[in-house]
């Protein structure tokens, strides 16, 4: 079985954030294109029309007073200068239309990242045999056919709206430069809004094939699954160890009360409860210890050797058992049970005394 076969898992949270920290995001180049176009319509629509009277403008004050410049040293650097800082004044919001479209199309598709691992020098981009098998893999291939296919819609587009225009650029010949302009600038807006729009189309295809691609690549094994549930949960085998552990302390501190508690209820063998009083000081009695089976045995030993009373009461031990809690009071359900058996260890107790 292939590997691309065993993959039958979807991508868990946890793998697409990781895969998104080193800036492997699914991303189309043609949203940032159809950015572009937005751009270019924009500016052959208002910021450009502005932006090229102002440098018509500073043509023809230039042209108009030539006679006026200096080529000295210090003219010829005065006048460079200030057409410079005039081209840049004049061209900057179109660079800063273009490049804010660029940056919204890779914000349409995703949160901006910086990721340092992709720029990060790799020695197997520049092996000459991993080169070759990137450039004849499958994806290579499929791309190439999505360039060509991109290619040929958008010159048959640009066809589909120039060719009705062809017949009429003949009445163009010996017209005003203005009419010419004009007419040029008519045909570009409608071929890049015509070409803008299918780019666009093919931009929401491309990003269905990218996503659906990029989860494809991202989906994981069972072992994988399994074992990424390890690192983020932790080894069950460490945690079982752990809790066992935490188990036995337990234990400990609570067999560690038992010779301190006031009486054991006993089942004989199978509960142990070992309850402590104090009278006066306790408004009922404290559950210090319990215990089944060999716990249970263990704690009626503890306490027969510290010389703590042992009273068997089957229906008493069994009822308390499933209701109390280690360091909680005894329900109150059962306060004249547990009283009585107090009280007949306390009678006890005073008759050794009085017999000693």
């Amino acid at each position: 079985m292939s590997d691309k076969d065993q993959k039958t898992h979807d991508p868990t949270a946890k793998r697409i954030e990781d895969a998104r920290k080193k800036g492997d995001v699914p991303s189309s180049a043609e949203v940032k294109h159809v950015t572009v176009f937005a751009g270019m319509l924009v500016v052959l629509g208002g910021v450009g029309v502005h932006a090229f009277a102002r440098l018509g403008a500073m043509l023809v004050r230039l042209w108009g007073r030539a006679e006026d410049f200096r080529f000295g040293d210090d003219g010829a650097q005065q006048l460079i200068t200030g057409i410079v800082q005039q081209l840049a004044t004049i061209f900057a919001p179109l660079f800063g239309v273009l490049i804010a479209c660029a940056l919204l199309g890779g914000a349409i598709q995703g949160p901006m990242l910086i990721s340092w691992s992709r720029v990060a020098p790799k020695w197997s981009k520049l092996s000459p045999v991993s080169g070759m098998k990137r450039l004849f893999s499958v994806k290579a291939l499929i791309e190439l056919t999505k360039t060509v296919g991109k290619f040929s819609i958008v010159a048959a587009v640009a066809v589909w709206v120039l060719w009705p225009h062809a017949t009429a650029l003949d009445t163009l010949v010996g017209a005003a430069p203005s009419d010419v302009g004009a007419a040029a600038a008519h045909l570009v807006v409608m071929l890049v809004k015509s070409v803008a729009i299918a780019v666009a189309a093919i931009a929401g295809a491309d990003m269905i094939y990218q996503r659906r691609s990029w989860l494809a690549k991202m989906r994981m094994t069972l072992q994988e699954v399994k074992d990424e549930h390890k690192e983020s949960d932790g080894n069950p085998k460490v945690k079982a160890k752990i809790r066992q552990i935490g188990m036995q302390r337990a234990r400990q501190r609570m067999m560690s009360k038992v010779p301190d508690a006031s009486v054991v209820i006993v089942n004989p063998t199978h509960y142990a409860i070992a309850l402590k009083y104090d009278h006066g000081r306790m408004g009922a009695p404290v559950v210090v210890a319990k215990g089944l089976d060999a716990v249970a045995l263990r704690i009626r030993d503890l306490a027969i050797e510290s010389g703590v009373p042992v009273v068997e009461n089957r229906p008493l031990a069994r009822a308390l058992y499933p209701m109390v809690e280690i360091d909680r009071p005894i329900p109150p359900d059962h306060y004249a049970a547990v009283a009585e058996v107090i009280s007949y260890v306390m009678k006890l107790a005073g008759k050794r005394r009085a017999a000693r």
